[in-house]
């Protein structure tokens, strides 16, 4: 499984994507029940960034990434185009951040991107977009600083809260930032790309005040390489 993650800012101003009568939230599971009819799509969801509400954030689970290259490009899927055309014009304000990327999850990543809470509601995740150069890294440094971030969640877990962890690096080389304009003048970054699932934000907001985080946020902050990190949360429906 590969999970195919779009970013872009809302063509309409103060979206709500927690209220079920929401005109676009119902526009944009529209087009991805569309998706979810394509050859090797297995899943959809979609949230808002809650620090940054005009930024609707969709992952949509594929078979692998030559599924979704088939969705686009071959003969069966013609569809494709006028549908991405038509989400565009939709939903997708022209001027703001629109990438598109994979990530090879090595698990199932659904205990980090809907977290179930205790009283069974859904929590929030917190998504971090690392940025690494030189880019391409080779892969032994990407599995050194996988093997760095390993000792990040053991510590989290102490302090409750925490109903996932999933990590894994961008296939393409991405201009960053991505959830603002991007600055092409600094060249290309390896991502890598965090979900961690919460019951709720302010769970993550306590644990970051604590002396444990502040003694172990080397393990993430000193990895050698590390250009930059964009640090959100959002909560995340299924279609």
């Amino acid at each position: 499984m590969i999970s195919e993650i779009a970013i872009f800012e809302a063509s309409e101003p103060n979206i709500d994507l927690s209220k079920s009568d929401s005109p676009f939230k119902a526009t944009l599971e529209q087009h991805l029940k569309t998706v979810l009819t394509f050859d090797g799509a297995q899943a959809a969801y979609y949230g808002q960034v809650i620090e940054k509400p005009h930024i609707v954030i969709v992952f949509v689970n594929w078979d692998n990434i030559d599924s979704h290259v088939r969705a686009t490009q071959s003969a069966p899927c013609s569809k494709f185009p006028a549908h991405e055309s038509s989400f565009r014009s939709n939903l997708v304000k022209g001027n703001g951040p629109g990438n598109v990327f994979h990530v090879p999850f090595k698990e199932n990543m659904l205990d980090a991107l809907q977290p179930k809470t205790s009283s069974g509601t859904i929590g929030d995740t917190e998504m971090v977009f690392a940025h690494f150069q030189p880019s391409p890294l080779p892969q032994a440094a990407k599995d050194a600083i996988l093997e760095s971030f390993s000792h990040v969640e053991p510590f989290i877990q102490r302090h409750g809260g925490l109903t996932g962890y999933r990590n894994g690096w961008v296939v393409e080389s991405l201009s960053t930032p991505l959830l603002e304009k991007a600055d092409e003048g600094k060249g290309k970054c390896d991502v890598y790309v965090n979900l961690t699932g919460w019951d709720k934000v302010e769970t993550h907001m306590k644990f970051m005040e604590t002396q444990d985080f502040k003694d172990n946020q080397h393990l993430f902050m000193d990895v050698e390489g590390l250009q930059g990190a964009e640090i959100v949360h959002a909560r995340f429906y299924q279609v």
